[in-house]
């Protein structure tokens, strides 16, 4: 079976089975066919709260690929599925049977987890003085000494990496099968997959501009982008700019 023929095979099955969703927003993406010019792929299954052994792979690739942004700290963060859920008077904790540890959360949904010693994958419960299905976990990695309306493009790589590690055991087989098969494996480095990340609270533009790339575009709704980090001539000190309420320049 050729390539082309399975590229034609996922996008009709993701196409008529598989709407994207909000919550699902890794999305294949590959020149299937004349008549369907993208594969989009509803990657995850909507899962509720992820387990603390879930997030710890994410720690661990995080020590792992640390030379993506060596200066960088690794942060979770809270989103809101909806407009009705909210941060006020959020309070975490990890949980096993024999001990609790508080997990702090900032206004913005923000927090950190320590790398513990475990027994087993269901020894700890992460657990939120709220009902369960109100918000999505995503890791969020930053170098220090960055303005607050700048990133690195290695933090979003590595970001990527962690967030990978967290999902891939969530993802559909329609989408995990496209990983393998267009992605060697992973979606963090090939055009093939069309990554998204949320940008920071009532930011509406992000703008990058390198001797490769020059994006200048605004989020969307759910104020999500993506960005080019298959292109290997884009360093990863280069920079990603956020904006608030300004006009896109012309590029």
């Amino acid at each position: 079976m050729s390539a082309q023929l399975i590229k034609s095979i996922v996008a009709i099955s993701c196409l008529v089975t598989l709407p994207y969703a909000y919550a699902q927003d890794l999305v294949a993406a590959g020149n299937a066919s004349e008549d369907i010019s993208q594969v989009k792929v509803s990657a995850l299954k909507d899962p509720e709260l992820r387990s603390y052994a879930q997030l710890y792979k994410g720690l661990k690739v995080y020590s792992e690929k640390l030379n993506l942004a060596p200066d960088s700290e690794l942060f979770f963060i809270l989103i809101p599925k909806s407009k009705s859920a909210n941060l006020r008077d959020l309070k975490m904790r990890l949980a096993s049977d024999e001990s609790s540890i508080d997990i702090p959360v900032d206004a913005s949904g923000q927090f950190k987890l320590p790398m513990l010693e475990t027994k087993s994958d269901d020894e700890y419960d992460l657990i939120l003085n709220m009902p369960k299905g109100q918000f999505l976990i995503r890791p969020y990695v930053k170098s220090a000494h960055l303005p607050e309306d700048s990133k690195r493009v290695g933090d979003f790589r590595l970001e990527c990496q962690v967030r990978w590690a967290i999902e891939k055991q969530d993802v559909s087989v329609v989408f995990s099968t496209y990983v393998k098969l267009f992605a060697s494996g992973s979606p963090c480095a090939t055009r093939a997959v069309d990554v998204g990340f949320y940008a920071p609270h009532g930011v509406d533009t992000i703008s990058l501009n390198t001797a490769t790339q020059k994006l200048s575009r605004r989020t969307n709704s759910y104020e999500r982008f993506s960005l080019p980090l298959w292109d290997k001539e884009v360093g990863d000190n280069e920079l990603v700019k956020f904006g608030r309420g300004e006009p896109l320049s012309q590029q």
